[in-house]
């Protein structure tokens, strides 16, 4: 073994919940190591995060670098879209109703991230290694990490946030049961010639729901769940084409569509 060092707290996982855990205990006082590589591949999703998240990264000193890059949740609307001869009625929430500005702000991950991902390089109580955990090793008094570049670390309190498929859970001895849903998300960005006035609306249709929220200026995000055949048929289409489809399935609510590039396909499915 290279090298062997300890830690009080260790955290695997460098996506925003390994980010987001590292800083916090960072920012309590807690020396901190962080493993896992810098977020290289592109991400096109967004995250909508409500006030109580926001106040989070607020303390993290992280909010104040993205949010120029988001917008705000002012009203939520819920549709249905459904065939049914009987159908719920449009529902909406505004965020006025309980006295507040907004719900939250929706973020691109691409954002997200490596604003994250700056504040732990730049916090001098968090020691950041850019490898993978290979092997977790337990017991009753602390927990050993031993990294694909052949350096291990000890640490006192090992903080899962690996991923869904969590090797240090597996690690634990935590059980888990997994489903495989018939259904995938199309996700991606798109311009319209509406404004959408920051207003989030969800078509809850027969396949799942198609769910568009805003972006700043006159952009949204777009998550469509379908069959997953389907959402490989979408995701093949021409721009063109594509944007006359989402058009049509938010029933030209915001105008014009002209979706942007950078598609991507995630299957469904739940960990409990």
């Amino acid at each position: 073994m290279e090298h062997q060092q300890t830690a009080r707290i260790l955290v695997a996982g460098t996506g925003p919940a390994g980010l987001i855990a590292a800083l916090g205990f960072a920012a309590e006082g807690f020396p901190v190591t962080l493993v896992g590589p810098e977020a290289t591949a592109p991400d096109g999703r967004t995250t909508a995060l409500m006030n109580p998240a926001l106040k989070v990264l607020d303390r993290l000193g992280v909010l104040e670098a993205v949010v120029s890059k988001a917008a705000p949740l002012k009203v939520m609307r819920i549709v249905d879209a459904t065939s049914r001869l009987i159908r719920s009625p449009v529902v909406t929430f505004r965020a006025s109703e309980i006295d507040e500005d907004e719900f939250g702000l929706n973020l691109p991950n691409s954002v997200l991230t490596p604003a994250l991902a700056s504040a732990v390089a730049a916090h001098a109580g968090i020691d950041w290694l850019r490898s993978m955990v290979a092997n977790w090793h337990l017991d009753a008094e602390h927990v050993r990490a031993v990294l694909t570049d052949g350096s291990s670390v000890d640490a006192s309190l090992a903080v899962a946030a690996d991923g869904r498929l969590s090797p240090a859970r597996q690690a634990a001895g935590i059980s888990t049961s997994a489903r495989s849903y018939p259904q995938a998300a199309l996700v991606l960005n798109f311009g319209h010639s509406g404004d959408h006035a920051f207003t989030s609306t969800e078509f809850h249709t027969e396949t799942g729901p198609f769910t568009q929220v805003p972006l700043p200026g006159n952009r949204s995000s777009l998550v469509w769940v379908v069959k997953p055949e389907t959402a490989t048929e979408l995701a093949a289409l021409d721009d063109a084409t594509l944007s006359q489809r989402v058009e049509q399935q938010m029933q030209s609510m915001l105008g014009r569509v002209a979706v942007e590039p950078g598609r991507q396909i995630y299957p469904l499915s739940a960990v409990t």
